[in-house]
C-alpha cells in the first residue's frame, strides 16, 4: 500500500482515488501499482509513480493488500456486544477470506482523516461520524449497513427490518394476543421495526396502545422499561435486535417479577446464534441477516476497489421468523 503525507494541490492526505484520478487510470490499476501486483504497462505504471511523488503518496512495497476500516462510534454499546460486534466480526472474517486488510478504528474522527484506506464500511448512526463520512464520500467508497436515509447515490446493506416488526407482530396475533407491547430503542432500525409492528396491528384492526410501543428513550434501564410495560396490560412483548435485550427481559419478567414466560406473559426477541435457544424457555426470534449482510458489503467493496462498477448500489436482505417456546 502506501504512506500518506498532505498533498501539496489540496493540503489532504490523498488517497488512492485521488492518485487514479491525477493518473486518469482505475483505482484497480493503481493498487496493483502500489502493491507491485500483476503486470502493468510501463508507461502506466511510470504515469501512476509520477502522480503519486506529486500527491506525497510513497509505496510500501511489504503492504500486499488494500485495507479496509470499519467503523462503528466508540459510545455504541454494540460496538463490544450484539449487533455492531456480531456484524464486524463477520465483515473481518469475510475481508480475511480475500486478503484485505481491516482498521478498527477506535477514535475516528481522529484515525481516518490520516489513514491510508482503500474504502470504509460504516456500522453507525452517529451524526456527528455521518458527518465526516460524507466528506470521505467523495474521495473514497463507503459502504453504509442499516442506513435508511441513504440518498440514491450511496452504497447501503440492510436488514429487513420493518419486516422484522410486522412479522413479530403478526405472530403474536395470530395466537390471539391483543395488548401487543414493542421494547426497543430510537436507532433507525428499532425505528424501522416499529413501523412495521403498528403495520401488523392496523391491518388486524387491533388498536395500538402508545404506552406499548413508545421505543425506549437513551437513559432508561430495562427494568423500568419492562416493568411499565407490564403495568400497562401487556400481554405480549417484542425486544427486538441482536443485544441482548430479550434475554435480559426475560429474566426481569421471570426471576425478578415472578412471571412465567409464555403463559402469563408471551416474548419475541432477536435472534442470538447459539444462545437464544438455550433460554428457559428457548426464545421465538425474528433472525436478523448479519453473516449475509457482511457477504455483501464485502462483495460490494471488493468490486469497487477493483475498479469495478456496481448494478445495485442498495441491497435488502429478508428476515426470518424462528419459532420457539416463549409464545403461548
Amino acid at each position: 500500500m502506501s504512506r500518506s503525507q498532505p498533498s501539496p494541490r489540496t493540503g489532504k492526505k490523498a488517497t488512492i482515488y485521488d492518485l487514479a484520478r491525477l493518473a486518469d487510470v482505475s483505482p484497480g490499476t493503481v493498487s496493483r501499482v502500489l502493491n507491485n501486483r500483476d503486470k502493468v504497462k510501463p508507461e502506466t505504471r511510470e504515469r501512476i509513480l509520477r502522480a503519486a511523488k506529486e500527491l506525497n503518496l510513497k509505496p510500501q512495497v511489504s503492504v500486499r493488500t488494500r485495507q479496509i476500516a470499519i467503523l462503528s462510534e466508540p459510545t455504541f454499546t454494540d460496538r463490544i456486544e450484539g449487533y455492531a460486534a456480531t456484524l464486524t466480526a463477520h465483515l473481518a472474517f469475510e475481508f480475511s477470506r480475500k486478503n484485505i486488510g481491516v482498521l478498527l478504528p477506535s477514535n475516528p474522527f481522529e484515525q481516518l482523516p490520516g489513514a491510508f484506506l482503500d474504502g470504509i464500511i460504516a456500522v453507525t448512526f452517529d451524526k456527528g461520524l455521518r458527518s465526516m463520512l460524507a466528506e470521505l464520500e467523495t474521495r473514497l467508497p463507503v459502504v453504509y449497513m442499516d442506513k435508511f436515509d441513504a440518498e440514491s447515490r450511496q452504497l447501503t446493506v440492510c436488514s429487513d427490518h420493518f419486516s422484522s416488526g410486522y412479522l413479530a407482530a403478526k405472530h403474536l396475533l395470530a395466537r390471539g394476543k391483543r395488548k401487543l407491547a414493542f421494547m426497543g430503542g430510537d436507532a433507525p432500525p428499532f425505528l424501522e421495526r416499529l413501523k412495521g409492528f403498528r403495520k401488523a396491528l392496523a391491518e388486524a384492526k387491533v388498536p395500538a396502545d402508545d404506552r406499548l410501543l413508545l421505543p425506549m428513550a437513551p437513559g432508561v434501564n430495562h427494568f423500568s422499561a419492562v416493568t411499565r410495560i407490564v403495568r400497562a396490560g401487556a400481554d405480549s412483548i417484542y425486544a427486538p435486535g441482536t443485544s441482548f435485550q430479550a434475554m435480559e427481559c426475560l429474566h426481569i419478567l421471570t426471576y425478578v417479577m415472578g412471571l412465567k414466560v409464555p403463559q402469563d406473559i408471551s416474548l419475541i426477541g432477536g435472534e442470538n446464534e447459539g444462545i437464544s435457544i438455550i433460554q428457559n424457555p428457548p426464545l421465538t426470534t425474528i433472525e436478523e441477516p448479519l453473516r449475509e449482510m457482511a457477504e455483501q458489503a464485502v462483495v460490494m467493496m471488493d468490486s469497487l476497489t477493483s475498479g469495478e462498477r456496481l448494478q445495485n448500489r442498495q441491497v435488502s436482505l429478508p428476515v426470518r421468523l424462528i419459532e420457539r417456546d416463549s409464545v403461548s
